[in-house]
């Protein structure tokens, strides 16, 4: 896949992503934890292709939905809300 083409799939994804799910987490632990969950999909996807003749193509997909997310927490870093954890003290 060119990179062209791999930017133009990212792009249609992202574009579903938005549609599907519009909501988006106002914290980036939250945030964070989606482009995570996509990415341990994309490693199993490339464990069944190791390991257990699963197709190329899951990774592919998994790889785009990882950059799509990716893009969904970049979008959003100056929107996230600080919040302060009760168990860390202030000084």
């Amino acid at each position: 896949m060119s990179e062209q083409s791999a930017y133009e799939a990212i792009r249609k994804e992202l574009a579903k992503a938005k549609s599907k799910f519009p909501w988006w987490p106002s914290d980036p632990v939250h945030a964070a934890a989606i482009v995570s969950e996509e990415s341990g999909e994309l490693t199993q996807a490339a464990l069944q292709f190791t390991y257990e003749k699963g197709p190329a193509t899951a990774m592919l997909e998994e790889a785009v939905q990882v950059g799509a997310m990716a893009i969904r927490f970049i979008e959003a870093i100056m929107e996230y809300e600080e919040r302060k954890s009760e168990q860390i003290t202030s000084q």
